[in-house]
C-alpha cells in the first residue's frame, strides 16, 4: 500500500499544469476589417482602450438653451430650449489630442427654419485613466449657428468618456458658446461613441 501511494504522488508530482493567455490588441479597420469588427465586442483587462491614429463616430442627442451670460450658467430652464440629435467625427492622433467636428439637429416646434442647426469644429485633450475605460477630456473650438440666420459661434467645453472595449463607448459633454450678435448659448451632448 506504501509503495502505491508512494507512486501515486510521484506521478502527480512530475505532472505540470500549462497556461496559455492571449491578448487583444486594438485593430483599427482600414489594417485588418475583420479583426476590427471582433474588437468591437471583446475587451482584455488591463489593456487601455484608447489608441493613437483613432477614428471615431458620435451617435448622440442633445438640448439647446440660450443663455443671457456666463455668469446666469446655472440658471438655465430646461423649458425653454430644443431637444434634438446629432453626429460627429473625431480623430485622435495620439491617446491625448485629437480634432473633432459635430453637426447638431432640433425640434423647434416651427421656430427653427433649417435642418441642420449648429456646425463646430473643436480640438480635443482627453486624459484616459489606465485600464478604466473612463476619460475625461476639455475641448474648445469655433462654429456656425444657422437659425435664426447665420452667425459665426465660439465654444469651450468638458465632458467624460466610458469605453466598454476599444470599438464602444458612451458619452457626454457640455459646451458654452458665444454667438456673434445673438444671445449666448449652452448645449448638451450624450451618446455612443463608435471607434474605427
Amino acid at each position: 500500500m506504501a509503495a502505491v501511494l508512494l507512486t501515486a504522488s510521484a506521478s502527480i508530482a512530475q505532472q505540470t499544469t500549462t497556461t496559455t493567455t492571449t491578448t487583444t490588441q486594438s485593430v483599427h479597420v482600414w489594417s485588418d476589417p475583420n479583426q476590427w469588427w471582433a474588437n468591437h465586442w471583446t475587451y482584455t483587462y488591463g489593456t487601455s482602450p484608447y489608441t493613437d491614429n483613432e477614428l471615431s463616430l458620435d451617435l448622440n442627442g442633445s438640448y439647446i438653451a440660450n443663455q443671457r451670460a456666463i455668469e446666469h450658467l446655472f440658471h438655465t430652464n430646461i423649458r425653454h430650449g430644443f431637444w434634438g440629435g446629432g453626429v460627429g467625427l473625431n480623430y485622435f492622433l495620439n491617446r491625448y489630442l485629437g480634432i473633432g467636428g459635430d453637426i447638431q439637429m432640433f425640434d423647434s416646434n416651427g421656430q427653427l427654419s433649417n435642418f441642420v442647426n449648429n456646425m463646430n469644429g473643436s480640438l480635443i485633450a482627453r486624459f484616459p485613466i489606465e485600464c478604466s475605460g473612463f476619460a475625461p477630456y476639455i475641448f474648445g473650438g469655433g462654429g456656425r449657428q444657422t437659425n435664426p440666420e447665420w452667425k459665426w459661434s465660439g465654444h469651450l467645453g468638458v465632458g467624460a468618456e466610458f469605453r466598454f472595449n476599444p470599438g464602444v463607448g458612451i458619452f457626454t459633454d457640455a459646451r458654452y458658446m458665444w454667438v456673434k450678435t445673438t444671445p449666448d448659448e449652452i448645449l448638451f451632448r450624450a451618446g455612443m461613441r463608435f471607434t474605427f
